[in-house]
């Protein structure tokens, strides 16, 4: 096996830029196999970079897939994926696989280096000019005036954002400029997911021996409290409105955004500062590693439970709704009957308690609500933790500590009485309405504390 050279870093005065990764390819002769990188760029035609080069044909279909694969997940990889890439590297020389490993580190993320004069073209002005002397005139598009016949395609597509910041870093590298300033609270403001999704999702729809008269586009964020539903769920039939299409300036900055530049726009707590590691401590310590992955699961699950709230308002929950709910079709059926008001509160359960940790206290529960939402987070913690090192550098930076034991720290935390006859852990056979009732030896939270200010962002205004 030989290495394809083919680091954009080779020549180092030359300014590197992020490209958008497309796809990958596979090339084959009687004599190698190499695969390719299909990039894109706002200043150019998307091209071609080789990945590397090898003499097994198989070898480098098997490479290419699994890059494909990896650029459609993002980060994390799935562990199938991990496995896969490990056993394929095994049969490589070590450069070529060195070659293949940082291909994958690129998938995972959406972008490729490149040298940025390499893909950047501008068409001259004889050109732009003999352009638009062969192009149709506004004017001139009417049926009637038109020489040729005309055919109209439309296209339909639902998108589900996995990975918020590999999608708006692809989104800003090939040159869209959000129309605002990004809020304070999340990636997921509907204005600019529709901004970038019409962005990257638009056609080249250039085709030989034919010309663009005019394109359409129609984008919303599907809301389930207004009745919108996934197409093949949908029970009822719909119907879009194509206007005129989007436009967006190009943003001359170019690559996407860092982790340190993401982090400015939502920040996240010091877990270092806020739980300091006493190394010759003999007791068990909360560690920052702790607090990060139970702050994030908190965050997560009170934000979702408060979204069902919403959706569902009042109505009862159902079997059906177990694909929904999250949460509350995890809790006890005799709480599906609860309405709006009781999943609010169990929703601010979850976020009191994140908020805890937030400011340095240990999220030790003072009703039941709190005690299953903490349960539910550690449920997932261990997974979660896995999941996040190696691959997210915020929380890779926090220190180690013997006491990041997920077995221990499920000890310190789980409620240790007996479960119900149902089988249920300690404390969910709670009646209902005594989810928030205050546990013995607690003090009470702040009644006026309100809800989380970004879920406001959320909730549509009444009329």
């Amino acid at each position: 096996m030989e290495l394809d050279v083919s680091d954009p870093a080779a020549s180092s005065s030359n300014t590197r830029e992020l490209a958008v990764l497309r796809d990958f390819y596979c090339e084959h002769t009687a004599s190698k196999s190499r695969v390719l990188a299909l990039v894109a760029h706002p200043d150019g035609p998307p091209s071609l970079k080789a990945v590397l080069t090898c003499r097994d044909a198989e070898q480098a279909q098997q490479a290419a897939e699994i890059l494909r694969g990896v650029l459609g997940c993002g980060s994390p990889v799935a562990p199938e994926l991990s496995t896969q890439v490990e056993s394929v590297a095994r049969e490589m020389s070590d450069a070529v696989a060195a070659s293949f490993r940082q291909a994958i580190d690129f998938a995972r993320t959406g972008g490729w280096l490149v040298v940025g004069d390499q893909l950047s073209w501008r068409p001259g002005k004889e050109t732009e000019a003999a352009l638009n002397s062969w192009r149709t005139r506004v004017e001139e598009n009417t049926l009637g005036r038109l020489r040729g016949p005309v055919i109209r395609q439309v296209t339909f597509t639902e998108y589900l954002v996995t990975d918020p910041v590999a999608f708006y870093n692809s989104a800003t590298s090939m040159g869209w400029c959000p129309s605002g300033p990004f809020p304070g609270v999340g990636l997921g403001a509907p204005l600019h997911l529709m901004e970038a999704t019409d962005f990257l999702a638009a056609p080249a729809p250039d085709l030989p021996g034919a010309q663009v008269l005019g394109t359409g586009s129609s984008i919303d964020v599907l809301d389930p409290e207004i009745g919108d539903e996934l197409a093949d769920w949908s029970p009822s039939g719909f119907s879009v409105r194509f206007g005129p299409g989007w436009r967006f300036e190009d943003d001359p900055g170019g690559p996407g955004m860092s982790e340190e530049e993401w982090e400015q726009i939502v920040p996240l707590p010091d877990f270092a500062a806020l739980f300091p590691l006493e190394r010759a401590c003999p007791d068990w310590q909360f560690t920052p590693r702790a607090a990060y992955v139970l702050h994030a699961l908190l965050s997560v699950l009170g934000d979702e439970a408060h979204d069902v709230a919403r959706s569902f308002g009042d109505e009862p929950l159902r079997e059906e709704h177990k694909v929904h709910c999250t949460i509350f079709t995890e809790l006890p059926e005799t709480t599906w009957s609860q309405g709006y008001a009781w999943r609010r509160d169990v929703a601010r359960a979850a976020a009191d308690l994140a908020q805890d940790i937030a400011c340095g206290r240990l999220p030790r529960p003072r009703c039941v609500a709190e005690q299953v939402t903490l349960d539910c987070a550690l449920d997932m913690a261990r997974g979660h933790a896995e999941g996040l090192a190696g691959v997210t550098p915020s929380y890779d930076r926090l220190p180690r500590h013997r006491d990041d034991d997920w077995g221990a720290i499920e000890e310190i935390f789980l409620d240790v009485g007996e479960p119900s006859d149902d089988g249920l852990p300690p404390l969910w056979d709670t009646p209902a309405d005594q989810w928030f009732a205050l546990f013995r030896g607690v003090t009470s939270r702040d009644k006026n504390r309100g809800y989380p200010e970004h879920w406001k962002l959320m909730d549509k205004p009444t009329m």
